[in-house]
């Protein structure tokens, strides 16, 4: 934990700072590995995702989520997810970045089963003037795992 709020506050002292904000609304796409795929029947599942995404500088945002995901009738989470969006390049309409984000998720499985478990992932992603996606790596605390495609909408929401 002391590393990534000594990573922000050198990100944050180490560039110029914008007030750009951004809004991503969009949908995903998942399949499953590990545990998760034995629970569910066929392993794939989909979802909506609501994000925001701040600029610190012009190579990193500050992202944080907040996901419905649904497998089958047996399986849904609800992750909300924190971290960190590196760009590969400083033009803020049309770039390829790599993120990592870490967060918690409630989880409901069959009729009355629920836990909330840890869940850490990393992407890759590219935005074309409004619109993006990304593909991650996600994994659990307890070693459950999946692959997931998000695609959104950006609507910004400052300059």
């Amino acid at each position: 934990m002391a590393r990534i709020v000594f990573l922000l506050i050198a990100t944050l002292a180490c560039g110029d700072v914008y007030a750009q904000l951004d809004l991503n609304l969009g949908v995903s796409g998942s399949r499953s590995y590990s545990c998760l795929a034995d629970f569910t029947d066929s392993g794939i599942g989909y979802g909506v995702r609501a994000e925001m995404a701040a600029d610190l500088n012009d190579r990193f945002q500050f992202v944080g989520n907040l996901s419905y995901d649904r497998h089958n009738s047996d399986y849904s989470s609800l992750p909300v997810m924190a971290g960190l969006r590196m760009s590969t390049t400083s033009d803020d309409d049309m770039f390829c970045y790599v993120q990592a984000t870490a967060g918690t998720s409630y989880r409901v499985m069959g009729d009355e089963d629920s836990e909330t478990a840890w869940v850490a992932n990393a992407g890759i992603g590219t935005v074309w003037n409004r619109l993006g996606a990304i593909v991650e790596y996600n994994v659990s605390r307890d070693k459950w795992s999946w692959v997931s495609v998000h695609t959104f909408i950006r609507l910004p929401l400052g300059f």
